[in-house]
């Protein structure tokens, strides 16, 4: 009875269910701004492959397991473009203990997680947001098994962006070195002519490839120097290329000797290690565009697309020396030199080409090819037309650079000539003379000691807010990535970056690693300052002989290599003796000279005589001028203000422009007071 009951029950709600309304469920979209938020699913789960969990059982879980355990870190967007190769030469090392079976086991887990795909976040602040790469690691791995070896990628990602977690930001394909697979050891880099192996190697990585380029030259048909030679390839020996990774195609390479080589010596320009010596074309058709371009001649050993501005492709040669050849010093100076032989050259020409080459013992003549604009049309006053009034840039890589140095200096020479006697952060030249430089702000660099914990001096942007970059001895290092970041963020114009490229070559024609560097830079955008009498401090913090008067000691040695620096020498001196009287008089005292009061955001450093007749500036180098070590004090006490300013969010008094405005009151009182 009671279970007829139960069943008239069930029955009667059935029932009034089946005549209700139905209850649909509502979807909260979430909203921003007015404006639906689109959900983009991230690629979670990368960092833990499957391959780790066969690692932890391969060996001896106190080996294995911890390895395995390690896995996950490396595989995270914020991990080191090199921590996951790090791990797979480990891997490697820890397996050599095991017998013969467990070893290559424990070797094929490594081989296969060094190819494992990496996390990168989307790029949220496109709409909608980008999926980006992940860059490569430049080093070699340790271990031969590597060799070739990069991570996968994401298909869906977008070819052109890549995440670096050293920026923490977005990069583009071809602005670093790292945006393409390179630090593999067992590239030779030979630059051979050899077309059947160049396409055997292309066949075999792309078996559905049916042509490819094996030598691309300027396209004027009067100049027999040069061919462009297409390799058309049938569908059997794609297919036989594509089982026999040994196949080959022969191929027939008109006038192949015309392929400049170097006539030098290693002793004279250089060890360039598992790299060719680096040469440069110029002509049109390069990735298909009908402009003219430049592009390095062997993409084996620099893989860089063609780019207008020769900058690029000069400085991505320079680099890769460091990053992924194992050049020797002589072949880095060598390349330091042509990089300034090229800018000497007229912009955009074949010339700067001819005297890149030159620089390495290169004889060619792209100065013959006419430039081509973005529209196709012949720039006039280009070509072989004018080859004779551009011999002079490429007859030798000496007389280039030495012409260098004049004409990239020329624009900034009376600005440069009077940096001894002030310094300030604010540029008195219009932006109709040195551009727009959009959302960020006029680049500057200074030079000195302590800059993220050093002892020795080095280089630093000064906005850190628009170049965002830490210390370099180097300042290359600085100049290309503020030089970059004018176009991958800042938004400037054509002029802007211009000026930029003029700007690193005046820094790169100055004295390597002294204050001079900096002072040229700045030169050209109108900025004045006296880094040039700071004197440069060693790794073990010893003051570099010959520099402990700054560049004003050595000034006559340096006079032909830069003339900003000359001027800039000059001044120093002259500013120096002017001084000396008034610090005569302070000469041993332990007082702080340094009287400015001004507490927003940080407090100027201390400022003392020291015993010499110089004067110390406390977390800095000493100044033989009283007024440049006052100025120096502003200076830091700017940076750590607007330093803070930054951090606090810019409000209330306490803002970059204000920061800005009480150093030059600190100015101010130390020029009234020196």
């Amino acid at each position: 009875m009671l279970n007829k009951q139960f069943a008239s029950i069930i029955t009667i709600a059935l029932s009034v269910l089946s005549v209700t309304d139905q209850a649909l469920g509502r979807y909260r979209w979430l909203e921003r701004d007015d404006k639906p938020i689109l959900l983009h699913p991230r690629r979670f789960g990368q960092q833990n492959p499957d391959v780790l969990t066969r690692l932890g059982s391969a060996c001896d879980g106190s080996v294995c397991g911890v390895l395995a355990g390690q896995g996950p870190s490396t595989l995270l967007a914020a991990a080191g473009e090199c921590t996951q190769q790090d791990l797979a030469d480990d891997i490697i090392d820890a397996a050599q203990q095991f017998d013969d079976t467990t070893k290559a086991n424990v070797i094929a887990l490594a081989v296969e997680f060094r190819q494992v795909e990496k996390n990168t976040p989307p790029d949220f602040t496109t709409n909608p947001p980008t999926n980006r790469n992940s860059v490569f690691c430049q080093n070699a791995p340790r271990n031969a098994e590597l060799n070739d070896l990069v991570q996968a990628q994401d298909p869906a990602n977008d070819p052109d962006v890549f995440f670096d977690p050293a920026l923490g930001a977005s990069v583009t394909l071809g602005s670093q070195a790292n945006t393409f697979p390179f630090g593999t050891s067992g590239s030779t880099g030979t630059g051979s002519t050899d077309a059947s192996a160049s396409v055997s190697d292309s066949l075999a990585a792309s078996p559905t490839a049916i042509s490819a380029v094996v030598t691309e030259r300027s396209e004027d048909t009067d100049d027999e120097q040069c061919s462009i030679v297409t390799v058309t390839v049938s569908s059997d020996a794609v297919a036989t290329s594509a089982a026999d990774s040994s196949a080959t195609v022969t191929v027939d390479v008109t006038d192949s000797a015309a392929v400049p080589t170097s006539t030098a010596s290693a002793s004279d320009i250089g060890d360039f290690g598992s790299c060719t010596v680096p040469e440069i074309e110029f002509g049109t058709g390069f990735d298909g565009r009908t402009e003219t371009s430049f592009e390095p001649v062997d993409k084996a050993s620099f893989n860089h697309d063609s780019a207008q501005n020769i900058n690029i492709i000069t400085q991505f040669i320079c680099d890769s020396l460091t990053n992924t050849c194992g050049a020797d010093q002589t072949a880095k100076d060598t390349c330091a030199t042509a990089q300034a032989a090229a800018s000497a050259a007229a912009t955009g020409t074949g010339a700067q080409a001819d005297a890149f080459n030159a620089a390495f013992g290169i004889t060619t003549d792209f100065t013959s090819v006419a430039a081509v604009d973005n529209q196709g049309n012949i720039v006039s006053g280009t070509g072989s037309d004018a080859a004779s009034s551009d011999a002079s840039a490429s007859a030798s890589a000496t007389d280039a650079a030495a012409d260098s140095d004049a004409t990239a200096t020329a624009s900034t020479t009376d600005s440069a000539s009077t940096a001894a006697s002030s310094s300030t952060t604010g540029s008195d030249t219009s932006s109709s003379d040195i551009g727009d430089f959009g959302s960020c702000s006029v680049p500057e660099i200074e030079f000195g000691v302590g800059f993220d914990g050093r002892k020795e001096t080095s280089f630093q942007p000064v906005d850190k807010a628009s170049f965002n970059h830490g210390s370099a001895q180097a300042i290359n290092i600085i100049t290309q990535f503020i030089c970059d970041t004018l176009t991958n963020s800042c938004g400037a114009d054509q002029t802007a970056k211009d000026t930029c490229a003029s700007a690193q070559t005046a820094a790169e024609a100055a004295t390597a690693k002294t204050g001079a560097q900096a002072d040229a830079f700045n030169a050209a955008f109108g900025i004045t300052t006296d880094f040039a009498s700071v004197a440069a401090v060693d790794d073990q913090g010893n003051v570099v002989a010959g520099t402990d008067s700054g560049t004003s000691d050595n000034a006559a040695s340096d006079a032909s290599s830069s003339t900003a620096v000359a001027s800039t020498t000059a001044a120093a001196t002259t500013a120096a003796a002017s001084a000396t009287a008034a610090a005569s008089d302070d000469t041993g005292s332990g007082d702080n000279l340094q009287t400015f009061t001004g507490d927003l955001g940080a407090t100027a450093p201390t400022v003392t005589a020291l015993g010499d007749g110089s004067f110390q500036v406390t977390g800095n180098s000493a100044f033989n001028s009283l007024q440049n070590a006052l100025v120096r004090s502003c200076d830091v006490q700017n940076n750590q203000c607007a330093n803070a300013a930054n951090s606090s969010g810019n409000q209330g008094d306490l803002t970059v422009a204000n920061c800005n405005e009480q150093q030059q009151q600190c100015i101010s009182q130390a020029q009234s007071a020196a």
